[in-house]
């Protein structure tokens, strides 16, 4: 007679602390490889602190009673559900796995399906399981991560070539100011509230959202806030457009959000902002002595402008991801 595998799925229990570790250990050293994690993973203590604290939840998955996977989501952000990773040892029957990890963390999260979206980046190794979401009711955006390398010639001899046009009059560039915060929440608001973004963060369809996308750039909660490299296009000295940047750690750079309202755009200033960012970038690690690796961003690949602006400037695409998305019930 064939064994059965007997496969069941609980919360993390501070009982399952020593056997869990093995399982969380095996998915920190392939966050990188199998994943495409910028950042390095919490340690093993740090997460399950994470966890007794509220900020993240984690639902693991046993085979015959030993953990072989888990699921961690946050439910801290207000508009949404952040379905983070789910990760399995191994690759037998490993959409199996997933999907009953995904079934319990429905389960338990179906009285709030009606009040928020489901947003779940499906990096690296967990794009296998895109095909089986979209069963559950999830739709997928293909987004490319374009990145720029210092190091390499070739995006450096693109971006110095690159022509473009002069600023006209009533236009100028500047850095970021505090006091162009109202008019970029609404730049920002009104630039995205129909965009694909908008689908799997419902923050961009409010200013009070947008407000919220605001603070945790310039607060440094989604990495080191570069005033001072960020751009602001402006027309008759008023905000019209933003090219945000932060430092994700101490050798990557990234841009969260980069726009122009409609009616300034196709004049090439983008270009101007994007190609200022880069060279004040360049020549502030320069100046403080500390290695660029990167600066990335996320582009949605059927925005064809943001791809083509990227790519002139000498932006390269490192990988494409499906970022899943689950609109409320």
């Amino acid at each position: 007679m064939a064994n059965i595998t007997i496969y069941k799925v609980e919360k993390y229990q501070e009982e399952y602390y020593r056997i869990f570790s093995g399982v969380y250990n095996d998915f920190k050293q392939k966050a990188k490889s199998d994943y495409n994690f910028e950042l390095e993973p919490l340690d093993y203590d740090n997460f399950v602190k994470s966890i007794e604290k509220g900020f993240i939840h984690c639902l693991i998955l046993f085979e015959d009673s030993i953990p072989t996977g888990f699921l961690v989501y946050t439910t801290m952000i207000s508009e949404s559900l952040e379905l983070n990773i789910i990760h399995c040892i191994g690759t037998e029957n490993i959409n199996t796995k997933r999907k009953l990890l995904l079934e319990k963390f429905i389960e338990i999260n179906k009285h709030l399906m009606g009040e928020k979206i489901i947003t779940y980046p499906m990096l690296g190794k967990q794009s296998q399981f895109a095909s089986e979401i979209a069963k559950y009711g999830f739709k997928c955006i293909n987004t490319s991560v374009m990145v720029f390398k210092p190091s390499d010639v070739n995006s450096i001899n693109t971006m110095k070539s690159i022509y473009l046009p002069e600023l006209e009059h009533n236009y100028s560039i500047s850095n970021w100011n505090e006091t162009y915060t109202k008019h970029i929440i609404q730049i920002i608001n009104t630039s995205f509230k129909d965009s694909s973004d908008a689908l799997f963060d419902h923050r961009f369809n409010s200013l009070k959202g947008c407000e919220d996308i605001v603070n945790k750039i310039v607060k440094n909660i989604y990495g080191k806030f570069l005033p001072e490299i960020t751009k602001v296009l402006l027309y008759k000295n008023k905000p019209v457009g933003i090219i945000f940047a932060n430092m994700t750690n101490k050798q990557i750079a990234n841009i969260p959000i980069c726009t122009i309202l409609k009616k300034h755009r196709n004049k090439g200033y983008a270009k101007i902002m994007l190609k200022q960012l880069i060279e004040d970038l360049l020549t502030s690690a320069l100046s403080q002595n500390h290695e660029l690796k990167e600066l990335n961003v996320s582009c949605d690949t059927d925005n064809l402008p943001a791809y083509l602006l990227y790519e002139s400037l000498g932006f390269t695409r490192e990988y494409t991801y499906q970022q899943a998305y689950h609109s409320i019930i």
